[in-house]
């Protein structure tokens, strides 16, 4: 959207430094599609004019919207202009704050201080740019964009991609938000890589070593080691070792009762066997140490 014929230098003239630094920023963006980048503070409904592409009628609609802030300026994402693909799940954008996200401005009202922006644009930029890689097979660092219960949305050279627990982590985790969060950068393996049809695949998973490997050196079979209690499932119980990566599939000591066992608490544990094929490694939980 063009900008409107209004003399920003006079606007601008005493504002210090840094804030001047931020609206040229801001100008250069809306003038020639320049990305910038900014950190979600959170989300705001916002009402704009909206064409029905069909009949060409214009209404209001109100929508959820991104509030990126760089330093002081409130920058709008409307929720249409979050994803390259659309997707209108609210609480995805609610996901999304912490985290940093590109963008290009697509509007400035100088007068009241903000500006409206698209990462959907800023998107379809770096994907131009990034048109004749094949990175498939290749290490690559991907930022984590949104963090649900149990998936997460990775961002890569202008691709986003869904990852479940299956690509995150060989440990099993009972809420993904408790170990990963928006704006973090992860080693990732790309496992798919389509311009044509603007699809990607990642695995996090992949780019680091697998815990059980070395397992019979570190908790030898007979060994009793401290762990906490991740979860439970089918009457098998889940426990952490406090190396903070391996994972172990518990019974109980027969004179133990499930009932007075929560996740979070804190046992010793009897290692008993490994499954190498499977990569899983067994072991009996023979007391609690101290609750959650």
């Amino acid at each position: 959207m063009a900008m409107k014929n209004i003399n920003y230098s006079e606007l601008d003239k005493n504002l210090p430094a840094d804030e001047r630094k931020e609206w040229n920023a801001i100008y250069a963006s809306c003038r020639s599609g320049s990305i910038i980048t900014g950190t979600v503070q959170g989300v705001d409904f916002h009402t704009f004019d909206m064409k029905n592409p069909t009949t060409g009628e214009v209404k209001k609609q109100e929508m959820p919207c991104l509030i990126a802030i760089r330093y002081k300026v409130k920058i709008i994402i409307p929720q249409p202009e979050v994803w390259f693909e659309p997707r209108e799940e609210p609480h995805l954008l609610r996901s999304m704050v912490g985290g940093k996200v590109e963008y290009v401005i697509t509007h400035v009202d100088r007068e009241n201080e903000f500006a409206v922006a698209s990462r959907k644009l800023a998107l379809k930029r770096l994907r131009f740019a990034s048109r004749r890689l094949n990175p498939v097979g290749q290490t690559v660092d991907v930022k984590i964009v949104a963090v649900g219960k149990n998936v997460c949305t990775v961002s890569y050279n202008g691709y986003d991609a869904l990852l479940s627990q299956k690509d995150i982590s060989y440990s099993i985790v009972g809420d993904l938000r408790e170990v990963i969060s928006p704006g973090e950068v992860k080693t990732a393996v790309v496992t798919e890589w389509d311009p044509q049809t603007g699809t990607a695949a990642f695995s996090i998973k992949a780019a680091t070593r697998h815990p059980f490997d070395g397992i019979e050196i570190r908790h030898p079979i007979g060994s009793v080691r401290v762990a906490a209690i991740n979860g439970k499932y089918n009457g098998g119980v889940y426990c952490r070792l406090f190396d903070g990566m391996t994972d172990i599939l518990c019974t109980y000591d027969p004179l133990i009762c499930d009932e007075d066992f929560d996740t979070g608490n804190v046992v010793e544990i009897l290692i008993k066997k490994y499954n190498a094929e499977k990569k899983l490694a067994y072991g009996k939980i023979l007391r609690k140490i101290r609750p959650a």
